[in-house]
């Protein structure tokens, strides 16, 4: 699967287990680390380790397994690194604390949820 397919697939796994404002950044042109960046917001730290949980096991039914992750032990921030696509959940306030989105902020915001 290319890079947008596979953050498109993670945006609909995280979406699926109710994570919010889901928001991928296209870093194509602006980073040798990744070409997206997908950002979400878990509720609690339950909520975190299970979309990150869901994340790592339907990927790996698609047989993609991430290079690594990071933030299972807290909860209030997990990362997973699938090499074309870095994700990011975590809990509001480490969200808002954090801010990862403005790093990037000219970088294109990309919507990669169908609209209902």
């Amino acid at each position: 699967m290319d890079s947008l397919d596979l953050a498109k697939r993670i945006a609909q796994i995280i979406d699926s287990k109710l994570g919010e404002d889901i928001q991928c950044i296209d870093l194509k042109d602006r980073s040798t680390l990744t070409d997206y960046m997908i950002i979400a917001t878990g509720k609690a730290d339950t909520h975190v380790k299970a979309i990150s949980d869901a994340l790592l096991g339907e990927l790996k039914k698609e047989d993609v397994s991430p290079y690594a992750h990071e933030g299972f032990g807290s909860g209030s921030w997990v990362c997973i690194d699938y090499g074309d696509a870095i994700v990011h959940i975590m809990r509001p306030f480490e969200r808002s604390f954090y801010n990862l989105a403005a790093i990037w902020g000219g970088a294109e915001k990309l919507d990669l949820l169908p609209k209902a």
